[in-house]
């Protein structure tokens, strides 16, 4: 595996992730901490948060030319109370990407955050980000089946 070193900091990876995650050539998405469907991911993330002063997130993305791309947050809360969002800490990160070409490992430099209200808008932003690249990929695979539907109806036979 390659590793490269980005020159940008760990902000700048979070406006790739939300970049991919408004391509219409998704195939498949996923994020950890995992959640039950009764749960907001924002929720579950800032709770982790709150209780730990620190939280891990990992999100792949699979594209439809079968490249994929795993990027990883660490959330690291330095002052505060625990049972609420740290008031200053860094959030590190990188990017491992799969493609054709090979593997590479990519880079970020940390960032620090001094206000909660940062670190907690960055997470509602990514995750309803996420949630519309949910939709789009569940109609984008209607579509397909209905195309698929549709093409056996002309198909010729003989």
């Amino acid at each position: 595996m390659e590793i490269l070193n980005s020159g940008k900091n760990v902000f700048d990876m979070l406006n790739e992730l939300m970049s991919d995650l408004s391509r219409n050539d998704l195939l498949l998405i996923e994020r950890l901490p995992y959640v039950r469907e009764y749960e907001r991911y924002r929720d579950v993330v800032t709770n982790i948060l709150k209780s730990f002063h620190i939280a891990l997130v990992l999100v792949r993305i699979t594209f439809n030319d079968g490249s994929k791309r795993g990027y990883v947050f660490l959330i690291r809360g330095e002052t505060g109370e625990i049972g609420k969002v740290p008031t200053s800490g860094i959030v590190e990160g990188y990017v491992v990407s799969i493609d054709r070409n090979g593997s590479r490992k990519i880079l970020y430099s940390p960032a620090k955050f001094n206000d909660p209200n940062e670190v907690a808008s960055r997470i509602i932003e990514f995750a309803n980000m996420y949630r519309r690249a949910e939709e789009r990929i569940s109609q984008l695979q209607l579509m397909r089946e209905a195309d698929k539907d549709y093409a056996l109806f002309y198909e010729e036979t003989g």
